[in-house]
């Protein structure tokens, strides 16, 4: 599913208007209709407000309102004189009116007080003040009047974004709406993926409003949904061996964190890939085998206080031909004796390549090193720390602007990147961008971005492109925290826990169960 601006929807609106001969009128009208069989579906009380203001989002709630009247105890109010509405929105207001439905202006002080009252005991607000056309920052009246709303007990539906979000980078524009609910049209917008916007919305729902399909799928930006990257699941052969579907070289852990390789290894292997070779300093691997019976370990060359040996990239070397993709850097320490190895496999190993952790603070002290002579697909998966130091800026830097930020490493390192943290954004360097919709705040604990870095190592070794590769993982590692965090809770939520629900995950995502492959006399048998 495509993801798109406020102008970019503008866009889409005129299109279907002008080019498909849809009134503008008629988009209202299905907008306001599929709110009305949100409201009725969703079980919200009787009592409900509907706050509208001056454009187009405001005549979306008097169509609610006027469906809803005759079965529900409906009140409207609206945010500015009757007088300045204008267009499709002034239409539909004055159907209000000659059906005898009371309007309630919030200028006038004595409806002000008559609307705090009502707030304390309404069921359902529906925030129809302002839809993604907002840029500019809320005067006192607007923030006032949000404020109040936010304090109000009544669940909250906002109609296409809260009401105090710019679409576009998800930023309060002074106060906004905190909506239990938000019900978008056609196509999400950015900011309901970007904070805090993405904190305020609630729960989401695309709904069609008649906007013609062949208009919505034009764009650079995508959502990661279960619909969207179920074609990339890799087939599996049934006449097959483990060789059949890769093996990955995993170069991770060291003394005091063997275990990122061991949570590497074992997501890995969940991914599907048929064999894995973890190559660990010599002074851990006891400790790493102990702990990963279908890993083959292989040990790194180490001087005598248990760093890696530059002899350890001719170790590699060795293995790296036997293998379909290759990941380096979980638990890998940020020594600068590191930087012969990193620059060895980013110059010599032509397999698929995930960089991670610690490989990605080794390249930030030496960033010529990527794409250098590379040519191999190569993907990145830095938190906003790692994004920081490779783009030489600050962790809030790279947070107030994620998209530009991955799409700069995109573009700068000439590789895939997966800009991890809450709705991870993958970027590729010809510009297009994919944000997750899966995963929760338990995922932020020690070792989840181990797991994603084998799962996505997985992933290429079955013969995923990189974009693919970066994509089916990121979402498929974000499902698994989101069974993990339902079965368990947040807090509670461990990495390892994430490994645990990654096979859950892949069948939510397939949706199949496992093939009966013998007869019912066989099964007997069983």
């Amino acid at each position: 599913m495509d993801v798109v601006t406020a102008a970019e929807m503008r866009t889409l609106d005129q299109t279907a208007i002008k080019e498909y001969g849809i009134p503008g009128i008629v988009l209202m009208e299905n907008a306001g209709l599929r709110i009305v069989e949100t409201i009725r579906q969703g079980n919200f009380g009787e009592r409900i407000m509907i706050v509208a203001g001056s454009g187009n989002n405001g005549g979306d709630g008097f169509v609610v309102a006027r469906h809803l009247y005759q079965e529900k105890k409906v009140s409207v109010w609206i945010t500015a004189s009757p007088a300045d509405y204008s267009g499709d929105a002034l239409i539909n207001l004055k159907i209000l009116t000659k059906l005898g439905i009371t309007v309630r202006c919030l200028r006038d002080e004595t409806v002000w007080r008559d609307f705090i009252q009502t707030l304390q005991s309404a069921d359902l607000i529906v925030d129809a003040i302002f839809g993604t056309g907002l840029a500019r920052p809320l005067d006192d009246f607007y923030q006032q009047l949000i404020r109040q709303l936010n304090l109000s007990p009544a669940a909250v539906l906002a109609v296409d974004l809260p009401s105090g979000i710019n679409a576009d980078t998800g930023r309060s524009l002074g106060a906004a709406v905190q909506a239990d609910l938000t019900v978008t049209f056609a196509l999400p917008k950015l900011g309901h993926f970007l904070f805090p916007g993405a904190a305020h919305r609630g729960r989401l729902q695309v709904v069609d409003i008649g906007i013609p399909p062949a208009l919505l799928t034009a764009h650079s930006r995508t959502v990661l949904t279960a619909d969207s990257i179920r074609p990339l699941l890799p087939d599996r052969e049934s006449n097959s061996h483990k060789g059949t579907f890769g093996t990955v070289l995993l170069v991770a852990g060291s003394q005091g964190m063997p275990g990122a390789a061991v949570l590497a290894a074992a997501a890995a292997l969940r991914g599907g890939c048929g064999l894995l070779q973890l190559a660990v300093p010599r002074s851990i691997q006891a400790v790493v085998a102990a702990q990963a019976a279908e890993v083959i370990t292989i040990p790194l060359p180490v001087d005598e206080s248990g760093q890696l040996e530059a002899a350890a990239l001719t170790v590699l070397r060795e293995k790296w031909r036997q293998c379909q993709a290759a990941a380096i850097g979980p638990g890998l320490t940020q020594s600068e004796h590191l930087l012969p190895l990193l620059a060895g496999l980013l110059q010599e190993c032509n397999l698929p390549l995930v960089l991670d952790a610690d490989a990605l603070n080794l390249l930030a002290l030496a960033p010529e090193l990527l794409p250098g002579s590379r040519r191999a697909p190569t993907i990145l998966t830095p938190h906003p720390g790692e994004a920081a130091r490779l783009l030489k800026v600050t962790a809030k830097e790279v947070q107030a602007d994620r998209l530009a930020a991955a799409q700069e490493l995109a573009k700068r390192f000439q590789s895939t990147v997966v800009l991890k943290g809450a709705h991870t954004i993958v970027a590729d360097p010809a510009g297009t961008l994919a944000i997750n919709s899966s995963g929760n705040n338990g995922m932020a604990t020690a070792g989840s971005g181990d797991v994603l870095t084998g799962l996505t190592a997985s992933l290429l070794a079955q013969g995923l492109a990189a974009g693919e590769a970066a994509r089916l993982a990121v979402y498929w590692h974000g499902l698994a925290g989101d069974l993990a965090a339902a079965a368990l809770g947040c807090p509670s939520l461990v990495a390892h826990d994430l490994i645990d629900f990654l096979p859950q995950a892949y069948l939510e995502i397939h949706k199949i169960h496992i093939k009966e492959e013998c007869s019912t006399e066989q099964q007997r048998k069983l």
